[in-house]
């Protein structure tokens, strides 16, 4: 089975809510059949993830951390990436970050290391949390994102995802009379024009029911049924 990687630091109050966003997106990949690899809090370092990386087949990569135009954190803002600094290790991935401006030059550099695709923002991301109420549109802009890259969306089709999500709250925040709903609407539109996205235009993350429709798959399970025929016979 595709294993989806989530990356999950909870050291401030921005973080914190990134956090239960991403445990939405976990709860979609295990729906979807996917292995999840859930690094939380003081996993959320270079070493462990290069570990992960290294070891482990990892179909889709979903981080979270503060950052800057060439900066990615984890853990109590430990740096992760630096463009053309540890970034290799993104060779190979589909990726989405949720994170600060990083799209101005660290995701360009992860390409230019083979990274396959890449989802994250060129501007702050910016985001409201009173009322309460004011936090869920970023919340499913996050994980529209997220829900179609472990649908098999190719790189247009995540990114248009998002940029959906964020018009259709836009609409519903619209004939709202309360003053937030104005507020948040701004900053929904500063961030969907914020979000970038880089890379192979063709690739998606192959998800588990097209591993099993594959020549591939379609073979092991004529081999199961055959197995499971002889012996019943």
């Amino acid at each position: 089975m595709p294993t989806a990687l989530f990356f999950r630091p909870n050291t401030d109050l921005a973080l914190s809510y990134g956090k239960e966003w991403l445990a939405r997106g976990i709860e979609e990949a295990v729906k979807r059949g996917f292995n999840v690899i859930d690094l939380v809090d003081e996993a959320c370092t270079f070493d462990t993830l290069k570990n992960m990386l290294e070891t482990e087949r990892i179909d889709v990569v979903i981080l979270l951390g503060h950052g800057n135009a060439n900066v990615f954190t984890g853990f109590e803002q430990q740096i992760v990436f630096e463009a053309c600094h540890n970034d290799q290790i993104m060779s190979g991935t589909i990726s989405h970050f949720v994170s600060c401006l990083i799209g101005q030059e660290l995701l360009p550099s992860i390409i230019e290391k083979k990274g396959i695709w890449t989802i994250g923002y060129q501007t702050t991301f910016d985001f409201m949390i009173d009322p309460p109420e004011a936090v869920e549109p970023f919340s499913d802009i996050t994980l529209a994102v997220i829900a179609a890259i472990l649908d098999g969306g190719k790189l247009k089709q995540a990114w248009d995802a998002g940029i959906a999500k964020g018009e259709e709250w836009k609409t519903r925040l619209w004939n709202r009379s309360e003053t937030w709903c104005a507020e948040v609407i701004q900053l929904i539109d500063k961030d969907i024009h914020g979000m970038v996205g880089l890379g192979d235009k063709e690739a998606y993350v192959l998800t588990p029911r097209k591993m099993a429709l594959s020549p591939q798959g379609l073979i092991g399970l004529a081999a199961l049924f055959w197995f499971l025929i002889s012996r019943g016979a």
